[in-house]
């Protein structure tokens, strides 16, 4: 699935801690729902009681839950709106993701991309598993903050990655501290400021961790690194590309002057924050023109679904940049 112009801002919400014990299925399965996905959920042995044991923290984008359901169930969701991963502390789990099989086990987490669905045989009743849930906008927008450009499509990450070692072991290590202080009220990192800047961490970790299609670029000697301002008005006009954003909102966002934002990008993006907005709804308005959406098929509804009012201008711009007019992008999809 792509990223369309409606799809909604992600904002950091004040972290949240909450410890359930259920033994009623249809309890069980909201209790997922509310934190995950909308699953099936069934127990595979009847002579015992369900006893979902569930520890929650979430971090804005991020949720972290330590899991146990105390009986053999499988459970699966037809569509995951989320990157997801499965890390083991006890026991495995085999599931079946993009017609493969993966077994996660504490040596070794599986990771499930957003757009498809996962579903699992046999979750045993002595697994006991962090099951971390990463917002897709927020992921996909950091990533695009790191790289510096535009990030299309969703992040083909790999099936499972080793946790024993390197960038894998220590993104294993900060979601274990994460689950750990679920029980301590006071924590440091359930404070606002240090969540956000942990839950950001874990981003990060992530897509260091796991292979996908970026790994190279996101690895490859990396310029110098850019000013936290300067990547949080990235982030933000990344995770909401139509919102009609001025240098001076972007500024308060980031919480410098408009002056000080725009003499950021310049030094370290090579473009003013207004040029970076617009190529990278033009970056959008190319993918539509290949594969347009229902109901938006003409390069007049293109481009105005991505703010570019004044289709002459927009045609010019896009010509300039492609090598090509937005007409021939659509006819030759």
């Amino acid at each position: 699935m792509r990223h369309r112009p409606d799809t909604e801002r992600v904002d950091t919400l004040p972290p949240e801690t909450h410890s359930f014990r259920i033994a009623d299925l249809d309890q069980a399965r909201a209790c997922i729902a509310e934190f995950y996905y909308d699953v099936v959920l069934d127990p595979l042995d009847r002579t015992r009681p369900l006893a979902l044991a569930a520890d929650m923290v979430r971090l804005g984008p991020v949720t972290v839950g330590d899991i146990r359901f105390g009986v053999d169930v499988a459970i699966g969701a037809d569509v995951l709106d989320a990157y997801h991963v499965n890390l083991p502390l006890t026991g495995a789990i085999g599931s079946e993701h993009r017609g493969a099989v993966t077994v996660a086990s504490p040596r070794r987490a599986a990771v499930y991309r957003a757009g498809a669905g996962a579903h699992t045989g046999l979750w045993s009743a002595d697994c006991r598993t962090l099951g971390i849930r990463l917002d897709r906008a927020a992921l996909e927008a950091e990533l695009a903050g790191l790289l510096g450009r535009p990030v299309r499509g969703p992040i083909r990450f790999g099936a499972s990655f080793d946790t024993t070692r390197g960038a894998g072991l220590t993104w294993a290590r900060m979601v274990n501290l994460l689950r750990s202080e679920i029980v301590n009220p006071q924590s440091a990192l359930l404070q606002p400021l240090v969540a956000e800047r942990y839950a950001h961490s874990l981003l990060d970790g992530l897509l260091l961790a796991v292979e996908h299609q970026h790994t190279e670029a996101l690895t490859a000697h990396a310029p110098p690194v850019r000013p936290r301002t300067v990547r949080r008005a990235i982030q933000v006009m990344e995770a909401d590309p139509t919102h009609p954003f001025t240098t001076a909102e972007l500024a308060r966002i980031a919480g410098v002057s408009a002056r000080s934002l725009q003499e950021g990008f310049r030094r370290h993006v090579g473009v003013s924050p207004m040029t970076y907005l617009q190529n990278v709804r033009m970056a959008y308005a190319r993918e539509e023109l290949r594969d347009p959406p229902p109901g938006r098929d003409t390069v007049a509804a293109i481009a105005h679904a991505w703010g570019f009012g004044h289709l002459g201008r927009f045609a010019a711009t896009y010509r300039e940049r492609f090598g090509e007019s937005p007409s021939a992008t659509l006819r030759g999809r």
